[in-house]
């Protein structure tokens, strides 16, 4: 299923000029939507976040890191302009390329190199012997790939490919100092909240999608133990915010892009966040999906074994209380853009089951919801 080719001249003549004048914006889809959302912020720079806290009842975008630190910090953009689809004036368009006041913050350096295969199964099997030892029950590792950019490359016709190709995902071409630029097509909510009511999920498992029925795919125990543990976290993460009422459906089998997945839905009132909102994404942040558990124990795993910083990839990202809706994914799927190079993320769930040359396989078939558009550029 691919949604209906839309060319959207104006949006892209906007997205080009930001892109040039390094001006702050974020343009998404939002999945099995069709209407695409710009913001730009073009009076000031982004607000660099403290913390989680400050986003009660704020109306714009944040991204957050995987981990912060003094190189990645979570920022949230405060639109001067919000767009939907095409609806841009041509005056508005030519201010922007005469506002000159961003380019002199630098644009974000590649410091990576791609991961080597016997670097990842080296890490794999450390995790597994680790969790042989019951020191963790999880940890997803994950490997960065650097590639160069095709000639005439425009990011913002491959942003509405990526709408094209990929309607269940989130998607989304961002641009700020201090965070660079991204562009992904995210399948995982992190939390939805519309109509008084909060969605979240857990997410796991992964198979290359073929011609058959969704609910004819089959799971192995290393799978479903895989999604278990997260769907574990989440219920414990609800609980001890006091949120004991709530919904759950699943595990079922879900799609995203080229991949089948494993997901349990939950779901609770609005009032159960109402000014926690950086509680709930704290207690959330890093799922089991990303990172894995123990929480903490998983990350100190992650960061002394992971030889390149994840950056924002695993972290999230989403819009706040736009349309009277606030959408927050985790950031999978993505690609960072460079000058004349981008950075393929991607990772996978260990457990002591895993089988390290599979782990592999896996990540090379999820950076495929990239490069597939990419090679068709």
């Amino acid at each position: 299923m691919t949604q209906k080719s839309t060319t959207y001249p104006q949006l892209r003549n906007l997205q080009k000029v930001l892109f040039k004048q390094n001006i702050p914006f974020v343009s998404y889809r939002l999945p099995l939507e069709i209407e695409i959302i710009t913001l730009v912020q073009h009076h000031s720079l982004p607000e660099k976040l403290d913390s989680l806290n400050e986003l009660d009842n704020k109306v714009g975008f944040v991204i957050a890191p995987f981990t912060s630190s003094e190189e990645h910090s979570s920022y949230f953009l405060k639109p001067d302009c919000v767009f939907f689809s095409d609806g841009i004036d041509d005056i508005y368009i030519q201010k922007l390329a005469d506002n000159n006041r961003f380019i002199e913050h630098a644009k974000t350096e590649n410091t990576l190199t791609t991961t080597k295969p016997a670097e990842f199964i080296a890490n794999v099997n450390n995790a597994v012997e680790v969790m042989k030892a019951d020191k963790l029950h999880k940890v997803v590792l994950s490997k960065v790939r650097l590639e160069q950019l095709p000639d005439g490359f425009e990011p913002e016709a491959f942003f509405l490919k990526l709408c094209s190709n990929y309607p269940h995902a989130m998607v989304y071409s961002l641009q700020l100092p201090g965070v660079g630029c991204w562009i992904g097509a995210t399948p995982e909510p992190l939390l939805v909240v519309e109509d008084e009511t909060v969605k979240t999920v857990s997410l796991a498992g992964t198979q290359i999608a073929v011609n058959k029925p969704l609910e004819s795919y089959q799971w192995a125990d290393k799978e479903l133990e895989e999604q278990e543990i997260v769907t574990d976290f989440v219920e414990k993460t609800l609980q001890s915010l006091g949120i004991t009422d709530y919904s759950k459906a699943g595990p079922m089998n879900y799609q995203a892009a080229n991949l089948i997945h494993l997901k349990t839905a939950f779901e609770f009132a609005e009032t159960a966040i109402q000014n926690r909102l950086g509680d709930f994404l704290n207690g959330l942040h890093p799922t089991p999906s990303v990172g894995g558990l123990p929480k903490t124990e998983a990350i100190e795993f992650i960061l002394a074994n992971e030889n390149h910083d994840r950056s924002y990839y695993t972290g999230f990202l989403g819009s706040l209380n736009i349309n009277e809706k606030t959408d927050i994914f985790v950031n999978l799927r993505c690609l960072q853009l460079f000058e004349k190079q981008f950075v393929l993320y991607s990772g996978a769930g260990i457990t002591a089951s895993s089988v390290a040359k599979n782990e592999w396989t896996e990540t090379e078939n999820k950076m495929l919801t990239m490069m597939n558009v990419m090679k068709n550029q």
